[in-house]
């Protein structure tokens, strides 16, 4: 029986890749070594340009090998997974805030986004994973389909997300230096997202440590006899903090100035703090919170000396 040229190239291109895991599980070709170039493989197996591509892109995708732009295609070791999954997540990440990704779009597929990233498949669904736990995007349904969509432009997660983008931005081009003292008002009407968003996004810094939390209830001069017998509520206010000052991770998967686009397919914190500072973050907000407590418990003592007696 004779097969169809695309049969042939099928069971070809197979054949090409398992020999080429045959060497690997045989340590014949080493994790972290250069794979032979193109050329190379098609002289070896005597095969076309177009073979060995799908060859190595199913290498790939099974996370056999790894493509490095630039430098070539080599062995996988397991630090290239934990690479390559950063880079993806954070880059996809940087889209969304940037607006390349737009809220609703739904995502390429992974595989699409494996040849785009050149990661293996698993690293990109385990990516994607990750941003919908994440809130930055959601499944088609709750049966965890591949399809996967950025969120709604009024979805709260997202719109948190935005507003903390915002801010970060603002403060990297100077507009909110470090010491600047805001509400959450005051910093809702300087990046235009509304106050809860910006509430929300403003308590994530401070968790993360880029702000510091403070409290101010300007007191105003009122007749006695108006003068309620409750003190005001404190305003919460937060300081911007020189932790917010880091470098903006490098595009991943596009060019120097990011304007490669992701493959179409449809019509958009990270921010790590070490140990120490996180030490820091908790005992500062245990001091916050025993500095209320004691405020509070003042205010209610001093109550309780001017009720009369026998009320």
């Amino acid at each position: 029986m004779t097969m169809a040229p695309a049969d042939e190239a099928r069971l070809a291109f197979e054949r090409i890749a398992d020999d080429l895991k045959q060497q690997i599980r045989g340590e014949k070709l080493q994790p972290g070594q250069l794979l032979p170039s193109h050329s190379q493989l098609m002289e070896a197996y005597g095969a076309s340009s177009l073979t060995v591509q799908k060859a190595v892109r199913l290498l790939r995708s099974e996370g056999w090998v790894m493509t490095r732009q630039g430098k070539g295609t080599f062995v996988s070791r397991s630090a290239d997974f934990e690479h390559a999954f950063e880079k993806v997540v954070k880059d996809l990440e940087r889209r969304i805030r940037s607006g390349s990704l737009t809220p609703g779009i739904k995502l390429p597929g992974s595989e699409a986004l494996a040849d785009h990233y050149a990661v293996p498949v698993r690293v990109i669904d385990t990516a994607v994973s990750l941003l919908v736990r994440n809130e930055w995007l959601r499944y088609e349904d709750e049966e965890h389909s591949h399809d996967a969509y950025v969120r709604d432009a009024d979805d709260p997660a997202l719109g948190r997300h935005l507003a903390q983008a915002a801010l970060v931005q603002k403060i990297r081009n100077g507009s909110l230096p470090k010491g600047t003292r805001l509400t959450a008002v005051e910093a809702a009407e300087a990046i235009g997202h509304s106050e809860e968003n910006t509430e929300q996004a403003l308590a994530t810094l401070a968790l993360e440590g880029h702000a510091r939390k403070v409290y101010k209830n300007p007191r105003k001069e009122i007749p006695s006899r108006t003068r309620p017998s409750e003190p005001q509520p404190e305003e919460l206010a937060y300081v911007i903090g020189e932790s917010l000052f880091w470098e903006e991770p490098p595009d991943a998967g596009g060019t120097d100035d990011g304007s490669a686009q992701l493959p179409q397919s449809a019509p958009p914190g990270s921010w790590d703090v070490g140990l120490a500072g996180k030490l820091d973050l908790i005992l500062e907000q245990m001091a916050d919170m025993r500095e209320r407590l004691e405020r509070l418990e003042q205010a209610s003592q001093g109550r309780e000396a001017k009720r009369p007696k026998g009320a």
